[in-house]
Order: structure tokens, then C-alpha cells, then sequence
């Protein structure tokens, strides 16, 4: 039996979200017995979800451990805006940690007898397993230090490159930025595709089931600028919106943060208008529906995501006063013509990868 170890990031929820699929296609198809290392919120996401795609027994080969994993992005309150102040401040004292926390969980492996691990994210790790002498196969979108570059001193993004550039193993998810490339320069690459939680289609037809009207999905999170309330009451769609969403009406059904099976309801929707999250962009491009995204132009992340889209007539871009014209919003959807066929679900592919190192 193989032991595999993920370490993932706690910057939102997105990088546990698209691990469970891989998690579960690791433990369904291989002998083995899995550690997940993410926040102590996430772990419990991980676990509601996990224990509705393994059968019982399945899921005993599942340990959680909770620790705080990475900083991200630090936004001002109430914006969607970075707050480089609160963002070098936080880096730094990670940074000044990370030696210990990476000799710690070093130790940590050999003790619980790691084979392989994967990575998203959290660069202590890197050292960790190299500490260990443990394969690590790091998967993403990007590293942070391509978009640190854009906000922090040279001294804090380029300690992260020195942490990245140790990776020997990667696989590159579909709307990969390029910039990346420069920090894995030690390291073999793979291509591949995209990856979200199953959709479960009796959930998805009884969503459809209570609506005559087309549906639209809005997930913005909590912003300042989105507070002012966008009344739809009188435009022939129907609404589910995440937590601090600004759109009233009878039309309007507000989904619980507590909710984990959010994916539903994009597959369920006929319309998306959201940030630009990898995450909620693939479980869109997965179920095949058209995008509306607000983008952080600030934020290299987002804006690879957001060009490559619109170059292949799957999304549009909007801005935020654009709330107030939902209808043009979803006139501009229906003209996009692209294709979903490049993608697929890599899950199975990510975990062959990760058995293989």
C-alpha cells in the first residue's frame, strides 16, 4: 500500500475543491492510504464532500491533519483589492517560519512513512519533501511568484522562487499562465486539462425541476463595491447567488456558504456570471456554460484566465456597474460560440501521474 500526502493551500477554498476528485480517484483506483494537509475549515469541506463520493471503507483510508498552509492574497475590507502592506507583512513572517514548519514535517513523512506527496501550492512543503527525500509532484495554474512579482519587494518573491525552482515533477492545468514557466525550470512538465467535484444529476434536475424561467448562477463574494442592491425582480430569470451578492427580488434564492455542493447549481444554471476563480471556472467549463467574470486586472491569475476565454469565445469580461444591466450581460453569453471539447476531467490523469513519481 502506498501512502501519498497532500498539501494544500488554505487561500480560499478553491485548491481543496479541485483536490477531491483527485484525492477520491487515488484512493478508488489504487492501493493506497491518503494524509490531506490543508486549513482546519477546508478539512471539513473536505470531509462533508469526501464522504458522499467513497464508500465507508473507502474513506478510513483518508487522514486529515489542519494546519494553516499559505498567505495568498490579502485584500483591503471590503474590496476586491490587494493590500500590499498586509500582504508583505504577512509573507515575511511566513517566510521567517517556513525552515521550521519545512524540518518539522520532514520529520513528519518518514514518521508516517510517505511515498509520494502533491503540492498545491504551499512552498514549505518543497522543502519538506526534499528535506525527506520524498517525490513531490506539484500541480497548478501558476506559483505565487509570478503574481508576488507584480506587488511585493524582489527580496520576497524571488525567496519563493527559490522554493519553486527546487520542483522536479509538474503538471500544468489548462489556462496555465506562461509566466510560470520561468520558476520551474528544474522541473519535467505535463499538460493537462481541468479538474471540479462530479455533478450529481438528480441534484442538477431537481434544482432545473423548480424553475420556468432560465437560471442564472452569481458567485462575486463580499465586495464594497457590490453592496449598493441591483433589484432584478422585473427581468424574466431566475437567480441563485452566493453570500453577499447584491441582487434582490422574488427571483433571487441566496445559496448558504454552509451549501458544498455548489457545482450543482452551475450545472443547473444556463448562465454564470462570477469572479475569475480556476476553480469555478472549470466546474463552468466541465458542465459547458457560457461566463460572465469579473476580473482583477491587478492580478496575473485572473487576467490569463480571463484572455484565454474570450480568445476561445467561451466567456465574456464585465465590470462591476454591469449588475445594473443583467440583460446585456446575458446577450453578450448568447452570442459566444466556443467550444468545450479541449476539456475534460484530469483527475484520473493527475492521480496515474502522481502513483508514477
Amino acid at each position: 500500500m502506498k501512502r501519498i500526502c497532500f498539501f494544500l493551500s488554505d487561500h480560499g477554498f478553491g485548491h481543496i475543491a479541485r483536490n477531491i476528485p483527485i484525492i477520491v480517484s487515488v484512493v478508488k483506483n489504487y492501493d493506497t492510504f491518503v494524509y490531506v494537509v490543508c486549513g482546519e475549515r477546508h478539512i471539513e469541506f473536505a470531509k462533508q464532500n469526501l464522504e458522499l463520493m467513497l464508500t465507508a471503507e473507502q474513506y478510513k483510508r483518508v487522514a486529515f491533519r489542519a494546519d494553516h498552509t499559505d498567505i495568498g492574497l490579502i485584500c483591503r475590507d471590503g474590496t476586491l483589492d490587494v493590500d500590499t502592506d498586509a500582504l508583505i507583512k504577512a509573507t515575511t513572517e511566513y517566510l521567517s517560519e517556513l525552515p521550521q514548519k519545512a524540518e518539522y514535517y520532514s520529520e513528519w513523512l518518514k514518521e508516517n512513512r510517505i511515498d509520494a506527496a502533491l503540492c498545491d501550492m504551499p512552498i514549505w512543503s518543497i522543502e519538506a519533501c526534499e528535506l525527506a527525500g520524498i517525490p513531490l509532484l506539484y500541480v497548478g495554474n501558476f506559483t505565487w511568484t509570478e503574481l508576488y512579482r507584480e506587488f511585493l519587494p524582489e527580496k520576497i518573491w524571488q525567496t519563493y522562487a527559490q522554493y519553486y525552482n527546487k520542483i522536479k515533477h509538474t503538471m500544468l492545468y489548462a489556462l496555465h499562465n506562461n509566466e510560470m514557466l520561468e520558476f520551474l525550470t528544474g522541473s519535467e512538465k505535463t499538460k493537462t486539462s481541468v479538474t471540479a467535484r462530479s455533478f450529481d444529476k438528480r441534484a442538477v434536475a431537481e434544482i432545473k425541476a423548480k424553475h420556468i424561467h432560465p437560471i442564472v448562477f452569481v458567485a462575486l463574494g463580499m465586495s464594497a463595491q457590490f453592496k449598493e442592491p441591483v433589484n432584478v425582480s422585473s427581468v424574466p430569470y431566475d437567480f441563485y447567488t452566493t453570500e453577499g451578492v447584491p441582487l434582490v427580488g422574488d427571483n433571487v434564492e441566496v445559496v448558504p456558504y454552509t451549501t458544498i455542493n455548489t457545482q450543482d447549481f452551475i450545472a443547473a444554471a444556463d448562465y454564470v456570471i462570477t469572479k475569475a476563480g480556476w476553480g469555478t471556472v472549470s466546474e463552468c467549463l466541465l458542465a459547458k456554460k457560457p461566463m460572465a467574470l469579473f476580473a482583477r486586472d491587478s492580478v496575473l491569475e485572473d487576467r490569463t484566465t480571463i484572455k484565454i476565454l474570450k480568445e476561445k469565445h467561451l466567456a465574456v469580461s464585465v465590470v462591476q456597474d454591469e449588475l445594473h444591466d443583467i440583460e446585456g450581460i446575458i446577450q453578450r453569453l448568447d452570442r459566444l460560440d466556443g467550444s468545450y471539447g479541449e476539456f475534460y476531467d484530469c483527475a484520473d490523469e493527475v492521480a496515474g501521474k502522481l502513483m508514477s513519481i
